[in-house]
């Protein structure tokens, strides 16, 4: 059974003086919502809302896992600077990336595992600058453009202020991921369409309600073997 961790200081109106009134500061410099961070732990936003002074020694784990940059001592005890120091970057820092334990089905719907690990992932060297992760297609949906176990790198885009329409994303919603061409929907502005290249795979309507995240493909490499 979990243990709470507690604070010695009683919660005080204001300030940082808990452990829960730091949560919601360093969300707030990451620009992060709570609903995004109730996602990403596996929590609903009502257990984030109604949480008290302090956090299940087991999710606190988890959400220095999530947020290896975030200090855990100020965390929990309000002590030294919020964000631990940054190791000294290097050129190839700005090219590897999280490679997400994931496969986005170029056929169906997969269930995506929320509040990956970004820590955990795999790092893999990205060929291109200025992508968030990387993650591997399966199936033949999307051939002869994208085969099977191709590695796209992707970047989210703010789909509410604009959809390039006509090309190949990855879409995270709330049934799973998958990379489909998208475009407007023939059922209105609260949906989108995501179709295939392959024409054996019948277009796709998704609300835009379940939606979690869209991500621009900015570059690809495909692994090939001979015999």
């Amino acid at each position: 059974m979990d243990e709470e961790i507690m604070i010695n200081k009683e919660e005080e109106t204001g300030g940082d003086t808990t452990v829960k009134s730091r949560i919601l500061k360093f969300l707030k410099h990451e620009g992060i919502s709570k609903s995004e961070f109730a996602r990403r732990m596996g929590l609903s936003v009502a257990y984030v809302g109604a949480m008290r002074k302090s956090m299940p020694e087991e999710k606190v784990r988890k959400m220095t896992k999530l947020f290896p940059h975030l200090n855990r001592d100020w965390l929990l005890y309000g002590e030294g600077d919020m964000l631990t120091t940054p190791p000294e970057r290097t050129e190839l820092d700005d090219y590897i990336v999280p490679l997400l334990p994931v496969e986005a089905m170029a056929g169906t719907l997969q269930m995506l595992s929320q509040g990956v690990a970004l820590a955990d992932c795999e790092k893999i060297i990205a060929p291109c600058k200025g992508v968030d992760f990387a993650i591997r297609v399966s199936g033949d949906s999307m051939e002869p453009e994208i085969y099977g176990g191709t590695v796209l790198y992707i970047k989210k885009i703010n789909e509410r202020a604009f959809i390039p329409w006509g090309n190949p994303m990855v879409i995270d919603t709330e049934n799973g991921v998958l990379v489909k061409v998208l475009r407007p929907s023939e059922e209105g502005e609260q949906y989108i369409e995501a179709s295939s290249y392959n024409r054996n795979y019948p277009p796709i309507q998704i609300p835009k309600s379940s939606l979690y995240g869209i991500y621009r493909v900015v570059c690809q490499t495909r692994s090939t073997s001979t015999l």
